[in-house]
């Protein structure tokens, strides 16, 4: 039987965050249960919010999740409930998935509640890290929903007025205003799926695209009003399109096809193997979804005939790997990159050895001397000391990557010794992960750059 995984999963939801906070409290979790880092597979998803992407746009995640479903994971160990999920439906569907597949959670937050298989209770524990998220996006939104800056359909005006505070009034602007009144009155009679859909393309045109069409047919504001935790709140400083009664009606008609359409869009993101990128100007594509059309890839930046059809670049993609996994046997290189990795290692933990001898040297003789603060070799010794430290910090991340990289090749040589028949689509999507550098979109050809699996002769 084959040996199941222990996998460490971490987030952070921008740029400016880093994952060493998650990694640390994992690893000392790690050693605490006697657990080899090298048996251990690292999921890291970087600059990646919760709040806005579900769990298809969270790459690690929806990888960890797959490998769950596949029973290939036995102990999964993550920072904090948050750090997961923020939806509580979303959670309570990663609960069920550990439950039904026998998977043991630990949170390693020194304040976090432990993982309960009672779904109940967990489901429980989960609307606390909903609710933080709900509560970040808000600070930001319940203002813009009052006062949001230029609005389609809309003249934004300011006054400055003597002894009170600026006065800021909606008046419609007579032009767009009248095709907004026109689309409600529109959508709220239409019958069926055929009309939904003509309705969305005809306003569409007009008002930039069917997703801001469907963005307006959701806003109250054109009738003057807010929604808030407690119902609709009038807005005296707006001029209303429409009525509230039109803008509910419209809101029936609305979600009988709503869920319809977000299906279908959600259905083509999941069939997404790589993003590719323009092969003009070196930027990532834009995935498209028209309504009643095959969902494509253009260039985020315009440029004309830089476009490819989904199923189209994820034939090519798949046909691509599975060409080279035939043609390539790793077990043959296995041995070069152990003596590689095994050589690397050796040399960091040397110098990792040797830092630490001279800093426990420097340490000795500082406090083996009678130094005046200000004397001069009294900072130059604390100087070293400080320059050992951070020589040693480094290197130890150094080692931390290293183990990474090692754990990717292993992976790596697993899903290679298998039999390309045999391949899962997880397999085939890790594949993709680990072999694709980059996919660029030219006018007439498409490029996949690829890591290189084979060494020129002599070198390792």
């Amino acid at each position: 039987m084959k040996k199941k995984l222990i996998v460490v999963y971490s987030r952070v939801s921008t740029g400016s965050q880093n994952l060493r906070e998650q990694i640390d409290a994992s690893n000392k979790a790690i050693h605490a249960r006697n657990i080899n880092k090298d048996d251990v597979l690292y999921l890291e998803d970087f600059n990646v919010s919760a709040t806005k992407n579900d769990i298809n746009n969270r790459p690690a995640l929806k990888k960890l999740c797959s490998l769950v479903a596949e029973n290939k994971v036995k102990l999964i160990f993550i920072y904090a409930r948050d750090r997961h999920s923020r939806d509580f439906y979303e959670g309570a569907k990663f609960n069920d998935l550990i439950n039904k597949h026998n998977v043991e959670v630990i949170y390693t937050a020194s304040n976090e509640i432990p993982f309960n298989k009672n779904s109940s209770i967990e489901s429980f524990y989960g609307i606390f890290s909903q609710q933080g998220g709900k509560n970040i996006g808000k600070r930001s939104s319940d203002g813009l929903k009052r006062y949001p800056g230029e609005t389609i359909g809309y003249k934004r005006k300011e006054e400055n007025i003597e002894g009170e505070r600026r006065k800021v009034t909606f008046i419609k602007d007579g032009k767009r205003s009248k095709v907004i009144q026109h689309l409600f009155e529109e959508f709220s009679q239409i019958k069926n799926k055929e009309e939904f859909v003509s309705i969305l393309k005809n306003y569409g045109k007009k008002l930039n695209s069917h997703s801001t069409v469907i963005k307006i047919l959701q806003r109250p504001f054109y009738a003057a009003y807010c929604i808030t935790d407690y119902g609709y709140d009038p807005l005296n400083h707006v001029e209303a399109i429409i009525s509230l009664d039109l803008f509910k009606k419209a809101q029936t008609v609305l979600n009988q096809f709503i869920k319809e359409y977000e299906y279908a869009v959600l259905r083509a993101q999941e069939k997404i193997l790589a993003i590719p990128t323009c092969g003009v100007c070196n930027k990532q594509m834009k995935f498209m979804k028209p309504l009643g059309s095959s969902a494509y890839f253009v260039c985020s930046a315009g440029h004309k005939k830089i476009d490819i059809e989904l199923d189209q670049l994820n034939h090519v993609i798949h046909e691509t790997i599975l060409n080279e996994t035939k043609q390539f046997a790793l077990a043959k290189y296995k041995p070069i990159f152990r003596t590689h990795f095994n050589g690397t290692l050796d040399n960091l933990v040397h110098q990792k050895k040797h830092q630490e001898l001279i800093l426990n040297r420097n340490v000795l003789s500082i406090t083996s001397q009678n130094f005046v603060k200000v004397d001069s070799n009294f900072k130059k010794l604390e100087q070293q000391i400080r320059n050992n430290e951070y020589k040693i910090n480094a290197i130890e991340k150094e080692i931390v990557l290293l183990q990474s990289l090692k754990n990717e090749i292993d992976t790596l040589t697993e899903l290679a010794d298998k039999a390309v028949s045999k391949l899962s689509d997880t397999d085939v999507t890790s594949l993709i992960e680990l072999l694709i550098k980059k996919i660029l979109i030219h006018h007439e050809f498409l490029e996949i750059n690829m890591y290189s699996l084979t060494f020129d002769k002599g070198a390792v």
